[in-house]
């Protein structure tokens, strides 16, 4: 039996003792992992706003990282399973269908770092009444493969209405195989005005990203038998290991400069309350004594103390929001070479050789593809707020919304990078919602594009939840709905680059899906069913080029999760499995599993101790190939990836009041069993190397 079918029957053993644990009783000390809330009081406040009707919504700020400091910044904590191209800050995409975008954007080529750009809906403002300050730091102990992570939020308030801050983010790997590069420099300042009549949120911020692409591996053999090449060396190093572009000739570059600005005016009004109790008594002994030859006289008339004005009730609000985005991107190389054509196919786009007196005396290929888009939205939404009368128990909002946006694409006979296209769309949408009820809570949208490029792109969805004890347990129900009628974003229709140039006109697409899941806290338990039904799909084909399946796709998946501790033993265990009825358009691993196992201790009585290790798996399907000249994840049929050996993880996070640190082995299985290590076709994951961060929360 080899080591890693040891290794999973341990894991469903670990799985099994779930059955006599429930009863156990937990560690005295009560831990709050990563993925669990904390409210840190009134000291400091997290809101996000609904831009389409400038409404915040107060979150449940995550602790930082008090379990799983070590996978904070790797590509697996993004989703159950994941597809990327060798270096941790790289593009990448999820192996589970439904933890992808239902709606792609229409500048793609951001698709693939998806949750690694600034968005409005996902920007967090703050209210804290001590200045919050949190940094975060990674780095690797190699030199050649050097990779470094700074993060950091500020954020503080001046006075009681006001609040300013900033943000930044700053990654740079040297990648552990050859042209493997990639740098990430991100920033947000922003800020906040908060009354009783009006509110105001604000940021901009910026994203650049540049990655060298070496297209992948040139020969698997050296990772499938690497002991053919290691002349005698005890293991064969990834720098050795060659790539389809094994020099840092080729680089993709992606910048998005963005404005935000939302603000909203309030309808309402004061209650009135009663004086308090000692302003009546301070009255009652201001007036003159009454004198006893006057104990005849007629009373006076007892007066009712007067009502005085209380806090402000908003009934409604005004609202307008306004989002600038200005993105770009940009496929070159500085360096002719014959890789291109080999590579890539036959180039669209040729340049001409010229002598010294202009005569043309041949052709050659040298990327230089460039896109841009630009998009102005403007909102303005009308509500009714939920709570500002006890029998009002919903909110209801309605908004109107238009959206401009040019576009600037290569001329193919001028090579000029121009405005190539403009267009606009107006849509009109509400939102229904009740968010702080005892039993069901519930939110619905529904939008209708009624001029413009989007006319008859319509959403509908809607989610609802409740929580409930049944024989003394806690048990929470919910579910959730959508249905999605949408055009097919621009640069899928239209792409002009130095291989590829096509102009369609894709239909729209449908996406009607649906979901249930049960939590059973009490056990440390959760499951759901996901089903999507998909019409007039666009997928990227084996050919690299864009589809649309016209007739029907059927997606269903089942997830599962369990965490639960003995003593000082915990695990984290989920599972999905997914069905889909079009493998070429939409090709996903059957099962997909993930497991943590650690033992959680206290050192000293002072400092928190998790010493564990974690594993990835997936049965093996025809995983994608990440393309360099569009950036995309396409089909190929060449070769099956995973149901093999996973990918495993040991680790060492520490906690010391506000401070955590780690240390971490990446890919430490690699030591001890066959790995390939393939995450995507032709692209596999790091090496094993040892990895350190520290996190410090100044706020704590």
């Amino acid at each position: 039996m080899k080591l890693y079918h040891i290794y999973i029957c341990c894991l469903a053993l670990v799985a099994q003792t779930t059955l006599w644990a429930q009863g156990y009783e937990m560690q005295r000390e009560k831990r709050i992992s990563d993925e669990e809330r904390v409210v840190r009081g009134d000291k400091l406040r997290g809101y996000r706003i609904l831009p389409e009707i400038s409404l915040p919504e107060q979150i449940n700020l995550t602790d930082t990282i008090t379990i799983g400091t070590h996978h904070y910044l790797a590509p697996e904590h993004r989703s159950l399973g994941v597809a990327y191209t060798g270096n941790f800050n790289s593009p990448w995409q999820s192996k589970i269908f439904f933890d992808r975008v239902a709606r792609p954007t229409d500048f793609i080529y951001f698709s693939s770092f998806q949750g690694m750009e600034y968005r409005p809906d996902q920007a967090i403002f703050y209210d804290t009444k001590t200045p919050f300050t949190f940094v975060h730091y990674h780095k690797n102990f190699k030199n050649v493969e050097e990779e470094e992570v700074l993060k950091g939020t500020l954020s503080l308030n001046l006075g009681k209405k006001i609040n300013l801050g900033t943000e930044f983010h700053y990654a740079g790997a040297e990648g552990f195989y050859n042209a493997n590069r990639s740098k990430d420099a991100r920033y947000r300042v922003f800020g906040s005005y908060r009354s009783d009549r009006y509110d105001l949120w604000a940021y901009v911020a910026n994203d650049y990203y540049r990655i060298s692409e070496n297209a992948g591996i040139a020969n698997l053999d050296y990772l499938l038998n690497p002991d053919n090449y290691s002349n005698g060396r005890l293991r064969l190093s990834s720098r050795d290991i060659p790539t389809r572009i094994p020099q840092d000739i080729l680089y993709n570059r992606l910048r998005s400069g963005h404005a935000f600005v939302s603000h909203r005016y309030k309808l309402g009004y004061r209650k009135k309350v009663e004086p308090p109790t000692d302003s009546l008594k301070l009255e009652e002994e201001a007036k003159p004594m009454i004198k006893v030859e006057d104990a005849d006289a007629p009373e006076e008339p007892q007066k009712k103390p007067k009502k005085v004005l209380g806090e402000f009730v908003p009934v409604g609000s005004l609202a307008h929001t306004v989002y600038y985005n200005k993105q770009s991107r940009r496929f070159i190389s500085r360096t002719e070479h014959e890789v291109w054509s080999n590579l890539f196919g036959t180039p669209s786009v040729e340049l001409e050789k010229k002598d010294s007196k202009g005569n043309v005396t041949g052709k050659y290929v040298l990327p230089n593809d460039t896109a841009a888009l630009t998009t102005l939205h403007n909102t303005l939404s009308l509500s009714l707020l939920e709570n500002f009368r006890p029998w009002v128990k919903f909110g209801l909002s309605g908004y109107l919304r238009t959206e401009n946006t040019w576009i600037s694409l290569p001329n193919r006979e001028t090579g000029a990078y121009r405005d190539t296209d403009s267009y606009f769309s107006t849509f009109v949408g509400g939102y229904l919602s009740r968010l702080t009820g005892q039993g069901l809570n519930f939110r619905a949208k529904a939008e209708l594009g009624i001029l413009g490029k989007d006319l008859g792109a319509f959403t509908i969805e809607g989610d609802a939840s409740s929580s409930f004890k049944l024989f003394g347990k806690q048990f929470g129900l919910s579910a959730d709905a959508k249905l999605l009628n949408m055009r097919t974003p621009y640069f899928i229709n239209h792409h002009h680059g130095t291989f590829g140039w096509w102009d369609h006109s894709f239909n729209f697409s449908r996406r009607l899906e649906l979901a249930g899941r049960v939590n059973l806290d009490s056990w440390g338990t959760w499951a759901e069913a996901r089903t999507a039904t998909l019409q007039n799909y666009v997928y990227w084909g084996t050919n690299a080029r864009p589809h649309q399946h016209e007739g029907v796709i059927q997606m269903t998946m089942l997830r599962a999760g369990h965490r639960y501790k003995v003593g000082p033993l915990c695990w984290d265990l989920e599972a999905a499995y997914q069905i889909s009825s079009h493998k070429t358009a939409i090709p996903v691993p059957e099962l997909t599993a993930r497991a943590d196992v650690y033992v959680d201790l206290l050192l000293f009585k002072v400092m928190g101790l998790q010493l564990g290790a974690e594993g990835y798996w997936h049965t093996s399907y025809y995983a994608p190939y990440y393309h360099p000249t569009h950036q995309q994840f396409v089909a190929q049929e060449e070769m099956r990836i995973g149901g093999e050996a996973p990918l495993l993880n040991a680790y060492a996070n520490f906690r010391l009041k506000g401070i955590r640190f780690y240390l971490r082995m990446y890919n430490v299985g690699e030591a001890f069993m066959d790995n390939k290590r393939l995450s995507a076709h032709l692209y596999p994951y790091a090496p094993m190397n040892m990895q350190a961060g520290i996190s410090v929360d100044l706020n704590n």
